[in-house]
């Protein structure tokens, strides 16, 4: 699935209110409207190796907001003493191909402008405009004086600027006439305007030497994405979507419910520097597989050979019944209006008339419909109108085009068109999962698919008449990279038991049981089953018996007597009333309950939801969710290992540890207090942007080991669904206050590992959030300056690796501990990328870390086993994980929260007095796992 927000989205110039743009950060300044800058074209050299004599930094560097600008990430590979902390040593080399394609650059100048296109309408530009301007400027080319001549020197961003290799003034107004649907219109493309120059290797080569982040050249890598995405966009064989192209005829995946996922790739050029056999490089392009979810073009209620089942039936599914050509229930309108509102349906009458208009959503039946100016039904319009006798007079109308006409139409005329889904659409449950088993390759096929798409796209941009024309060459081959294999670490158990991970095959490990005992095991005295699965009395008692002996197992003593445990069959409509039935119970017998454990079915999200309200907002009492058909085999055998896994959760819900590192693996930082933090926001769908708020949480440890952590929620403004967490320096203030309660030590160290955060937030991040927690400690004691190390953690980028050598999985995958920290890194800063887990499924995502601040200065090596080694500690299961525990932790508790704030909201308890009940509740220990 192609990735909807993109961390590494560059900024571009902007189309504001469809003025005439304004030129800004003119590198060379124009003097006057008839001037033209010395250098007037465009050098195609074979390759582009750094000027030798750009050694200091751009004038312009230290434009920072000033609120932030003592505020910078560390030039770790710049270290003045010549021992730069960047990169790293530890571990054993490996041979790694990257899906970046090295770039050879121009040299010389290329020209911006900006341009205004006046469409025949009066409605403001929207993105959807993209591909139809782009059509307006390939007509453009063929007609405009200065671009007839050499039509592949202008290159065109699909809203207010061109790029060209020469210098123009004095460029006319042209009108072209482009069709749109069947109909040709007239278009005017003016105010073509010379605004800047862009010298893109050196913009790049002055960023390489000295730049930081909140700093890179913005215009000279726009303009490289534009040069080499504008053959793909004015090709009709494609489809763009963002920075993703589908080719017509390419693969489709069915993921059913009338959707399908569409295959291409994404490409975008990252800067670097970075040396390959003497050359240094400036920048890559990145291409890997996109996948998007797309409608099918089908008929909405006929069925066909070729097509199958139509799009209503394929929507509604189960729910369609036999007879709803005769008429609709609300529950399926409901279905259809929800996945069709928005999406784009062409209408056809018998006489070949087309139109094709967005769906605004439905209408009364067609026999019912009254067309207001009228005065007749839309039956009887359609029949006195265009001869035409409905088939299914019974099914709702489309209202369809815009919202101030009244467009109705039958049903049974309109066709679904095949088109990307929208960002706001959610796609049902049930295509999420096929869509992510279908479109999970090995890292050999994705590699396939990569190159083999490029090699259609005028094969790998050797035909690419843009690219020549501008001089830009890419490579033929991935990039290859030196990674190394950090070493795994060392798990410790009970009484100093310990497992060491084979260094051949890392990321999991083997607890046996009676042997590796939980390193602070619980008990659980008193607690209950809710059982809406109807488990059998025989399915109970084994149930409870295999739980009991597992436990019994890894050291957590579950008893379960008559006293201890009570079980009560409950339904989801009785759920609540039985849930506070066991809470009486239990105190009439004046027992604590310490847990209970729902089993269900199936997967019920709203069971769930309302089950952990009860559990961590009401009652305080940690629960846990089971399905029927995980804990039993489809031999109805029971599944020891779902046990084994549900008791890791129980006792880490009672407050117990699990597994801790080994004394010889514990990293030298965590000898002193020090307390390790995870952040992350969670943002409510597109569709409820403004309407429902965004959800920080974050999690710190307050014991010795890393292993126990408490959390703070806020539920943040919703008019401000951004990154940033506003009351971070309360948050830190009582985060601070419960480590020391539980330690009885102030932390000397912090260390942040931030989720969530794109590239262009990176300064704002620290502005706001890093400002925030040294206030924190601060006002908590005068004097009280502990250090602090933030990274952001990143795992929505397109970046992969292939093995090349023996260090692989079966399946092809690189090895857990995989770290790569030169290559395609930022040139000054500390950043690296960590494959920490073992990839089952598909090609493992590496995850990238960036240092933003580092008051401990640690070295590449002392950060990337940290962040390895805290991937082992996540409590919930034997295997490292894809990143680290409290940043893993952080996104279990915002979802979590949010899971409670829809809840309360549709108790109608009010914005205000959810946040209040989510922001204070009095959760347990490790609630959310």
């Amino acid at each position: 699935m192609g990735d909807s927000a993109e961390n590494q989205k560059k900024k571009k110039p902007r189309r504001r209110n469809r003025k005439k743009p304004q030129a800004k950060d003119v590198t060379e300044p124009l003097t006057g409207a008839g001037s033209v800058p010395p250098q007037q074209s465009v050098a195609s050299p074979a390759t582009t190796p750094l000027p030798e004599n750009i050694t200091s930094p751009p004038s312009t560097s230290s434009t920072v907001q000033s609120l932030s600008s003592d505020l910078l990430p560390p030039q770790k590979r710049l270290t003045p003493s010549g021992k730069p902390h960047f990169p790293g040593r530890q571990g054993s080399a490996v041979l790694l191909a990257t899906n970046h394609f090295p770039l050879s650059l121009p040299t010389g100048l290329v020209y911006q402008y900006t341009v205004t296109i006046q469409p025949p309408w009066t409605r403001p530009y929207r993105r959807s405009d993209k591909s139809l301007y782009q059509q307006v400027i390939q007509k453009w080319r063929s007609v405009c004086p200065p671009a007839r001549t050499s039509p592949y020197s202008w290159v065109y961003d699909g809203d207010a600027t061109l790029y060209c290799t020469k210098a123009h003034t004095n460029i006319p107004n042209c009108n072209v006439t482009v069709q749109v649907q069947d109909r040709e219109m007239e278009f005017c493309v003016a105010d073509v305007k010379l605004a800047k120059t862009v010298p893109i290797s050196q913009d790049i080569a002055d960023w390489a030497a000295r730049g930081q982040s909140g700093n890179t050249p913005q215009t000279a890598l726009h303009a490289l994405d534009v040069i080499l995405a504008q053959a793909v966009v004015t090709d009709l064989q494609y489809t763009t979507v963002g920075r993703s192209y589908f080719r017509t005829g390419g693969q489709v995946l069915d993921i059913g419910l009338g959707k399908e996922v569409w295959t291409g790739l994404f490409s975008s050029v990252r800067p670097h520097s970075w040396d390959k056999q003497g050359t240094r490089y400036l920048a890559t392009l990145n291409v890997d597989v996109s996948n998007k979810p797309a409608t099918k073009q089908i008929h909405l209620t006929r069925d066909s050979r070729e097509e199958g089942e139509c799009y209503v039936q394929q929507v509604l599914g189960r729910k369609a019944g036999r007879d709803w050509r005769k008429g609709l229930t609300r529950q399926q309108v409901e279905i259809l209006d929800g996945d069709m509102k928005g999406l784009k349906v062409r209408y056809e009458l018998p006489n070949g008339s087309k139109r094709q208009y967005k769906c605004n959503g439905f209408v009364n039946p067609a026999n019912k419909q009254i067309i207001p100016d009228l005065k007749q039904t839309v039956e009887q319009f359609f029949q006195a109108t265009h001869k035409v006798r409905l088939s299914y007079p019974g099914l709702p109308c489309l209202w369809l085009g815009p919202v101030t006409k009244t467009i109705y139409i039958p049903m049974e005329l309109c066709i679904m068109m095949a088109q990307p889904m929208p960002r706001h659409k959610l796609l049902q449950e049930e295509s999420v999962s096929k869509m992510i088993r279908t479109t999970a390759v090995t890292p050999w096929e994705r590699q396939d698919r990569i190159m083999k798409g490029l090699q259609k796209n005028n094969s790998m941009y050797k035909k690419d008449p843009y690219a020549k024309e501008f001089g830009i060459n890419v490579a033929g081959s991935m990039a290859q990279l030196t990674g190394r294999l950090l070493p795994p670490p060392t798990i410790a158990y009970d009484k100093g038991k310990q497992v060491k991970i084979a260094s051949h095959n890392p990321g999991k490990w083997v607890q046996r049981s009676q042997e590796h005992l939980y390193v602070s095991g619980m008990q659980m005295k008193y607690w209950a089953v809710l059982d809406l699965a109807r488990l059998s009395e025989s399915q109970y008692g084994t149930m409870v018996e295999q739980l009991v002996n597992v436990g019994r197992g890894v050291g957590l003593k579950i008893s379960s007597g008559s006293d201890n445990l009570m079980r009560w069959e409950s339904s989801e409509q009785s759920l609540e009333r039985d849930f506070e039935k066991l809470v009486v119970e239990f105190k009439m017998a004046e027992t604590e309950l310490e847990m209970v454990m729902i089993v269900m079915p199936f997967k019920a999200g709203q069971v769930y939801d309302m089950v952990k309200k009860l559990g961590d907002l009401k009652f305080k009492i940690p629960t846990q969710c089971c399905l029927k058909r995980n804990i039993f085999k489809p031999g109805g055998e029971i599944n020891l290992q779902v046990l084994s896994n549900i008791c890791l959760k129980l006792n880490s819900k009672l407050g117990g540890i699990n597994h801790v590192l080994a004394p010889q693996s514990r990293p030298a930082l965590l000898d002193r207090p020090v307390m390790i933090m995870g952040a992350d926001v969670t943002h409510p769908a597109p569709a409820h942007k403004g309407h429902k708020p965004s959800i920080a949480a974050v999690v710190a440890s307050v014991d010795p080991k890393a292993s126990r952590y408490e959390v703070q929620i806020r539920v943040q403004d919703s008019g401000q669904n951004e990154e940033m967490i506003q009351d971070m320096k309360n948050v830190v203030k009582i985060l601070l206050g419960q480590f020391r309660l539980k330690t009885g030590h102030k932390p000397e160290a912090l260390v942040m590992f931030r989720d969530g955060v794109s590239e262009g937030q990176f300064t704002t991040v620290m502005a706001m959030e890093l400002m925030a927690i040294r206030t924190a400690c601060k006002e908590l004691e005068e004097n009280y300056e502990p250090r602090i190390t933030y990274l952001v953690v990143q795992k929505r980028h397109h970046t992969r690796f292939f093995p090349m050598d023996q260090n692989q999985y079966r399946n092809g995958n690189a090895l857990a501990g995989t770290v790569v920290d030169q290559g395609i890194n930022h040139p000054t800063e500390g950043d690296f990328y960590l494959l920490s887990h073992e990839g089952i499924q598909g090609t493992s995502r590496p995850c990238h870390y960036h240092v933003l601040w580092d008051d401990s200065n640690l070295t590449a090596d002392q950060l990337e086993v940290l962040a390895y080694f805290l991937c082992h500690l996540y409590t919930r299961c034997t295997r490292s994980v894809s990143y680290p525990a409290p940043t893993y932790y952080s996104h279990l508790a915002a979802d979590r929260a949010r899971k409670h704030h829809d809840q309360l909201l549709e108790e109608n308890l009010g914005k205000e007095r959810a946040k209040e009940i989510i922001e204070q509740a009095k959760t347990n220990l490790m609630y959310f796992v």
